[in-house]
């Protein structure tokens, strides 16, 4: 046991045995790596998925599977609110890995779809997740070494239910389709619904574009 864990440190360097995305930006299976932690409250949130008056939610954006990504994957024009990838699902499969002292073990290879309907802001208590200074594709990363951080919606705890604490994750883009993903019928009664997912699919933004 001694042995591996001086072969974890001497091997990967600046990886920690815990975290088993690699290099910078951080990859794992050919595909980029990003932190998570969790997050409950009752707000509407930067997308703005909640009745017109007020500020409360939708019910499916207190129970499905939602996320407040980092300021720079959220907007990169440092939007705070109707961001270019609201009403975006990302497609988030564990690793096995986390952040040493920030979460726990979770099996490799679970993989659940979340939408984007908030914002996770670089400031306290969140600079250490949401610093990344450039965009997914960039090479910025946050304290962690991730280019991206999803802060997961567990409003009724469906986070907790699926077993995951802080999990590291590999992501990707992709259509709403998912258990428990909100669809994009969902996310059209949002004040931000002509905003982000519309005008990211009416660009050429690579394989972003049609999601």
């Amino acid at each position: 046991m001694w042995s591996l864990s001086v072969f974890c440190i001497l091997s990967i360097g600046y990886v920690s045995c815990e975290q088993r995305c690699q290099g910078s930006p951080r990859m794992y299976n050919e595909k980029r790596c990003a932190s998570t932690t969790r997050y409950n409250d009752y707000h509407k949130g930067a997308c703005k998925c909640g009745p017109p008056s007020g500020d409360s939610q939708f019910g499916w954006n207190h129970d499905h599977f939602v996320t407040a990504p980092n300021q720079m994957f959220f907007d990169e024009g440092y939007s705070g609110r109707c961001g270019q990838r609201c009403g975006k699902c990302v497609k988030l499969t564990t690793t096995g890995g986390y952040v040493p002292g920030q979460g726990s073990p979770t099996p490799a290879g679970q993989s659940h779809v979340f939408m984007v309907t908030n914002l996770c802001r670089n400031v306290y208590p969140n600079q250490n997740w949401c610093n990344q200074g450039t965009g997914p594709y960039g090479n910025g990363h946050n304290d962690y070494g991730y280019v991206a951080h999803f802060d997961l919606g567990n409003g009724a705890n469906q986070i907790s239910r699926i077993g995951w604490n802080n999990p590291e994750v590999t992501w990707e883009i992709v259509s709403c389709h998912g258990a428990n993903t909100p669809t994009d019928e969902m996310y059209q009664h949002c004040q931000c619904a002509h905003h982000g997912k519309r005008s990211l699919n009416e660009s050429t933004n690579g394989s972003e574009n049609g999601f």
